[in-house]
């Protein structure tokens, strides 16, 4: 009817448009397979998370436990929520890595959770502990393979931050750190022209007498500082060099940050009311030094940090 008119081609677009479409079977079968691949990818992961829940909740339940009566690690809560941070914010390259399973990764797996079952028979929580991250590991490799376990090693490496030291090891750094913010009042005091006499952790100003108890040790903000500088360096672009400095001096500005909180304290207690050397809690107390602690460490990021141009360069290097 149209042939040979301008709108000859206009009619045939049109039917082509309207008319049905034909579907290709191979394609909606590849579509259906990816479907039910990631389905039963999904189910596998919520069985194998419960089933390590279900593996570990003691010693899970247990930290969690100590975290929230101990002040020292409290921050620990934090430290599974970096990792997921880091994970979610690198997730278009984590998806695009190639997952093969792995038998060794598979063999750290059983070591793991053999170890957690001779841990728990005799009662060794540190052991448990590394168990728990062993087997954490295993689960990863075996059925990623080892490329993506490597592109994973700090959000799993920081979980190591989370494991409670033993008693033994908390008291011999507790005792040092008390001595060293005991040193640096009493320095202080000095250099104010007071008259200051030093026994062991007792600092005896006139009418007045200071004593730098276990709590007063700043391990608390010790412990969070490091594993706040840790993931600092891990998120913030620094150049390596940087990186590693800014972990290692974050040990020497947590003590010196409570070292001038035990000034103050004194100063305050000398100067306005004894009631300030026992009014503040340890809590409250702590919450001051990681603030100082906090500040002191940007500033000396901000001191050593080299211009954005070379930082970019250092890290596209």
């Amino acid at each position: 009817m149209f042939m040979g008119t301008p709108f000859e081609p206009a009619v045939r677009n049109s039917i082509a448009v309207r008319g049905p479409k034909l579907s290709d079977p191979h394609a909606d079968a590849s579509d259906l397979g990816h479907v039910t691949q990631h389905r039963a990818f999904l189910v596998a992961a919520v069985c194998v998370v419960v089933a390590y829940v279900a593996l570990f909740q003691p010693i899970i339940w247990l930290r969690v436990t100590q975290y929230a009566d101990d002040p020292r690690y409290s921050h620990c809560l934090l430290l599974p929520v970096v990792s997921v941070l880091w994970i979610y914010d690198r997730w278009h390259v984590l998806r695009r890595q190639p997952a093969t399973a792995s038998r060794v990764g598979l063999a750290v797996l059983v070591l793991g959770v053999l170890l957690f079952v001779y841990s728990r028979l005799l009662h060794i929580n540190v052991a448990q502990h590394v168990a728990a991250l062993i087997v954490l590991t295993g689960i990863v490799w075996a059925a990623f393979g080892r490329t993506l376990l490597r592109t994973l090693a700090f959000p799993l490496a920081y979980l190591v931050l989370t494991i409670p030291l033993p008693t033994a090891w908390d008291d011999a750094l507790t005792q040092p750190l008390q001595t060293v913010a005991t040193v640096i009042a009493e320095g202080s005091f000095d250099a104010f022209g007071w008259v200051v006499v030093r026994q062991g952790n007792v600092l005896q100003l006139p009418g007045l007498k200071l004593l730098v108890e276990e709590q007063c040790s700043g391990a608390h903000s010790l412990y969070a500082l490091f594993s706040l500088s840790v993931a600092w360096v891990a998120f913030v672009p620094r150049p390596v060099w940087l990186r590693f400095a800014l972990v290692f001096v974050s040990v020497p500005v947590a003590m010196l940050a409570n070292a001038i909180r035990v000034t103050g304290t004194g100063v305050l207690a000398y100067k306005l009311d004894p009631s300030y050397a026992t009014g503040l809690s340890h809590q409250a107390a702590g919450v001051v030094v990681f603030a100082i602690g906090l500040g002191l460490f940007l500033l000396v990021d901000w001191c050593l940090r080299p211009d954005e141009p070379m930082a970019r360069d250092a890290d596209h290097g």
